[in-house]
């Protein structure tokens, strides 16, 4: 197995593994706060609600939509009822190489914050606001997961010295990253709205003596006015009202033969993702994974002229012919 290959394993793999042990901690806390034991009376949903003595009710209601969607609640038009559920954690052996785990101790925080977000959604141990716990957010794309799809977005794409690349979401780490493959002769746009994150990235790249531009502003109000090879798009799209509006821009600015990239945890692709959207909802940005079906419903409505290529369940490649 080439090394390509096996970064797209690891992903899909990683990804996998963060649903799984997602699902179970949700699942916990229908048990920890008492509510798989009061569905059991078949309550109506403001009863239900009602006796889970937590502040912030518009979370414990997304907790429980959540449930419902694994199929561990059921709505009738009067009651819930609660249905049978077993969920089978599997490692085969031959994915034990590619589990990473320095994002395990990431994911306990997470799990751990639900306990504090549910006494109120500013709760101080509630560290997921992209400026405000920036350091936290650094830790976490500083991974190596995160860095296992930084370097496949480098081989798939051909980034390369010379290359104009623009990254949507780009992050505290990414600038510094890609901006070393670019080289004075190319360009390196990095857009993202947390301005406490491009203040870090800022401070690598000039460090590094980097040649990379980085934008403070809303991606969902782009308006590029330079034409680039490479688009890069990984874990943004979940923050995104207005994906077809921005899936157009970015297409319209890639060059012909530009290869726009998007590293997600595809609804499609990734069974009970549900769970892992619960736990990444704290953060009140996240509106929900994309679907590959959707993206490519998106271009080809507007009347782009591309190619797709799947690699693996967390990677899709946009070519612009």
């Amino acid at each position: 197995m080439g090394r390509t290959e096996e970064l797209i394993k690891v992903i899909d793999t990683n990804i996998n593994h963060m649903i799984s042990l997602s699902v179970l901690n949700l699942a916990q806390l229908g048990i920890k706060y008492g509510i798989f034991k009061i569905v059991a009376s078949r309550p109506s949903y403001s009863e239900l609600l009602s006796q889970i003595r937590v502040p912030n009710k518009p979370l414990l209601k997304k907790l429980i939509e959540h449930l419902k969607a694994l199929g561990i609640i059921e709505e009738t038009p009067t009651n819930l009822i609660l249905n049978g559920f077993s969920y089978e954690l599997r490692f085969p052996k031959d994915e034990y190489m590619l589990l990473l785990p320095d994002w395990i101790p990431i994911f306990e925080e997470i799990y751990k914050m639900v306990d504090f977000a549910l006494i109120s959604p500013d709760h101080p141990y509630v560290l997921m606001d992209f400026d405000k716990d920036a350091d936290f957010w650094d830790m976490r794309l500083s991974s190596s997961f995160n860095a296992a799809y930084r370097e496949l977005v480098i081989r798939l794409t051909g980034l390369r010295e010379g290359s104009y690349v623009l990254d949507l979401g780009c992050g505290s780490v990414s600038p510094a990253y890609f901006g070393r493959f670019v080289g004075e002769d190319g360009k390196y746009l990095g857009v993202d709205y947390s301005p406490a994150l491009l203040e870090i990235a800022r401070s690598r790249a000039e460090k590094m003596n980097l040649p990379v531009e980085l934008k403070e502003m809303d991606i969902g109000l782009i308006k590029p006015r330079t034409s680039y090879d490479v688009a890069i798009m990984t874990f943004t799209l979940e923050y995104l009202t207005n994906r077809r509006e921005v899936l157009k821009k970015v297409m319209e600015s890639l060059n012909s033969g530009g290869k726009l990239i998007i590293v997600d945890a595809f609804k499609d692709e990734f069974r009970n993702v549900e769970a892992l959207e619960f736990f990444e909802g704290l953060n009140d940005s996240f509106v929900g994974y994309p679907s590959k079906a959707e993206i490519k419903e998106y271009l080809l409505g507007e009347g782009f002229d591309v190619s797709f290529e799947d690699h693996g369940k967390s990677i899709l490649l946009v070519k612009k012919l």
